[in-house]
């Protein structure tokens, strides 16, 4: 009995069940409107092609803080920088005895003005009576003032403005030949040798300035040590008649202070000693040249005074102020002094 009802239980929930599911069956289709849906195809992977990108502007960079950005180097050449001018050139006559100081100053001074310094070198006299002639030139640079002043006075010559002036000053001392062979250690052995060892002299001739100071020394030392009546009397007679027994042992007089130098310094046996600026022993020392030198004292030694002037007819006078000021000026001030001058 009871299976009996299990059987009969059994096939109504079987036929129950297929109702329910033909019913949800048909709704599906019905809820489409009764169209076919078309089927996705589904591509393998070997049939898969790679679409072409539509292209997209370049966002614009995120701005850093950086203080100075690198810049982007231009593909523009770099144009070629315009020369510079070419250097003026100033012309100067300088006294020989200024060679060495005018060959050391010009290097920084031709760089700092773009300009080319021609020296013409020689005696102060001799230079003034070029320029008076005429010659081209731009600044004088005279062994004594005389000759600067003389210029400026000068009928169709003369100055420019009121661009003369002192500007240094210098003395004298002697030079002996290297190995010094006359063995020479005082002033008065230049005068008291002879025979055999006869000091052989060269000197400046007295129209040019250090030949004239060297004449004027001679004299005070044989007024100031040669002279009974003196209180710097040297007893021992050696400084009497200095003056003339100097002179005669003098073997040549020369035109410039350089040639003095020369003659003695090169000409070894020609010269024993000669009288020279105190500015050539300075820079004998400086080259650590062999030549010896002997001291003058400034009781009977001759201070010269060295002028400076811009000749009237100069052609490049701003130029030419540039290179005077520099000269008076601390800076060429101590300049000259590590040479040898004075202030």
């Amino acid at each position: 009995m009871n299976n009996k009802y299990i059987t009969i239980l059994l096939a109504v929930i079987i036929i129950v069940a297929a109702v329910v599911g033909y019913l949800a069956y048909a709704g599906t289709f019905s809820g489409n409107n009764n169209t076919t849906p078309t089927p996705t195809p589904t591509l393998t992977p070997s049939q898969t092609a790679s679409p072409t990108p539509t292209p997209t502007a370049s966002p614009s960079p995120t701005p850093t803080h950086t203080a100075s950005p690198t810049p982007t180097p231009s593909l523009t050449p770099t144009p070629t920088p315009t020369p510079s001018s070419p250097p003026t050139t100033l012309t100067v006559f300088a006294a020989s005895s200024m060679a060495n100081f005018i060959a050391n100053m010009t290097q920084a001074f031709d760089k700092q003005y773009n300009c080319n310094i021609v020296v013409n070198s020689g005696s102060s006299s001799t230079l003034e009576g070029q320029i008076a002639q005429g010659v081209p030139c731009d600044v004088f640079l005279s062994a004594d003032i005389k000759w600067t002043n003389t210029l400026n006075t000068t009928a169709g010559a003369g100055t420019y403005g009121n661009f003369n002036t002192n500007f240094t000053t210098n003395k004298l001392c002697v030079i002996i030949a290297p190995g010094n062979p006359k063995g020479i250690t005082a002033l008065a052995d230049l005068a008291t040798a002879t025979g055999a060892n006869k000091i052989h002299i060269v000197i400046a001739q007295t129209t040019v300035p250090v030949g004239s100071y060297t004449n004027t020394t001679l004299t005070k030392i044989t007024n100031t040590w040669g002279n009974s009546s003196s209180p710097s009397y040297v007893t021992n007679g050696s400084y009497v008649n200095y003056y003339t027994n100097f002179q005669n042992n003098v073997i040549n007089t020369l035109q410039t202070d350089e040639q003095v130098v020369g003659a003695v310094n090169l000409n070894v046996g020609v010269a024993d000693a000669g009288i020279v600026f105190y500015s050539d022993e300075v820079y004998a020392n400086m080259a650590q040249q062999t030549v010896q030198f002997i001291s003058i004292p400034d009781s009977v030694n001759t201070i010269g005074t060295y002028g400076i002037c811009i000749p009237s007819e100069t052609t490049q006078s701003a130029l030419a102020q540039a290179f005077y000021n520099y000269l008076l000026s601390a800076q060429g001030q101590a300049l000259l002094t590590e040479f040898g001058f004075g202030s």
